[in-house]
């Protein structure tokens, strides 16, 4: 008799279904679970953000404020805080904090606003600006953040992504596809952030000032800086440039704002001053308001 092998569909030895295909679906099991987790205790956070009291907020910037020094700077600071104070008393919606400025002497084009009302503007952006106008938006800007609660935000949902991590037992070892995924479903929040917080600064400064003269210049600086390359808004933080323009152009041409004038900065025109270097305070005449 002729021996005639019969396949088993049943056959415990040839496995059924496709290892890869599996992996798929589990992969996006997990992303699913931490999607959810990450929403839900995110929209929490954003809410405690809120409500959280000024004093608790104090307590959290005393830890991350020591890392950058206060020092640097004295003139140009003062200068700096003193367009902060004019902008301030103009605002609308801050938390009740005494809010403060410094510079941080690295090359990076940025500003930041932190816990308990420190801004931290880097050597890098200051010398990029040309006008007093553009000081004003970039610091407009910061504070447009704490009246949004913007600062806290950030904090809340990196927290809570850490959180996670930590829970599902991945902060030490990280798969590369779950932090771009998370971060990436968070990004436009961010750029909605961002968005609200240029408009908050127009709308401050033509409070402060009278008008809103220079305000598409800092745009113009941030354009240079990408040096024509463009980041697709899907991994970004932050808004296209030029779309930002134009939306800061359509919004000046809806609020009517009279475009007013471009106030030079004090002493040689460039941020920081020269020679102005830590431990060597100084006299400044500073020229702050409407000119």
């Amino acid at each position: 008799m002729k021996f005639e092998p019969n396949y088993s569909e049943n056959n415990v030895n040839v496995p059924s279904h496709n290892h890869f295909r599996e992996f798929i679906r589990l992969t996006l099991w997990l992303l699913g679970i931490i999607f959810g987790i990450y929403f839900v205790l995110g929209y929490a956070a954003d809410r405690f953000a809120e409500r959280l009291p000024p004093k608790f907020e104090a307590a959290i910037a005393s830890g991350i404020t020591s890392r950058f020094d206060h020092g640097d700077f004295p003139r140009t600071s003062k200068y700096l805080q003193k367009v902060l104070d004019t902008l301030v008393t103009s605002a609308e919606g801050l938390p009740p904090f005494t809010y403060k400025v410094s510079i941080h002497d690295q090359p990076a084009v940025n500003a930041m606003a932190l816990p308990g009302g420190n801004i931290v503007v880097f050597k890098g952006l200051l010398s990029e600006l040309k006008s007093e106008n553009e000081v004003s938006i970039i610091l407009a800007h910061e504070l447009g953040h704490y009246a949004h609660r913007d600062h806290l935000r950030g904090l809340g949902r990196g927290l809570v992504f850490m959180s996670i991590m930590t829970a599902l037992g991945l902060s030490g070892d990280l798969p590369g596809f779950i932090a771009p995924s998370v971060q990436t479903f968070d990004l436009k929040h961010s750029r909605d952030r961002e968005s609200a917080a240029d408009l908050y600064a127009i709308d401050l400064i033509a409070r402060a000032y009278g008008y809103a003269g220079g305000a598409i210049d800092v745009f113009k600086v941030l354009a240079r800086q990408e040096h024509g390359f463009k980041r697709p808004d899907i991994i970004s933080t932050h808004p296209d440039t030029l779309w930002r323009m134009q939306t800061v152009a359509n919004y000046l041409q809806q609020k009517k704002y009279p475009a007013g004038s471009i106030r030079p900065l004090p002493e040689s025109g460039v941020l920081p001053f020269p020679d102005d270097k830590k431990g060597k305070p100084g006299v400044v005449k500073l020229g702050v308001g409407p000119s």
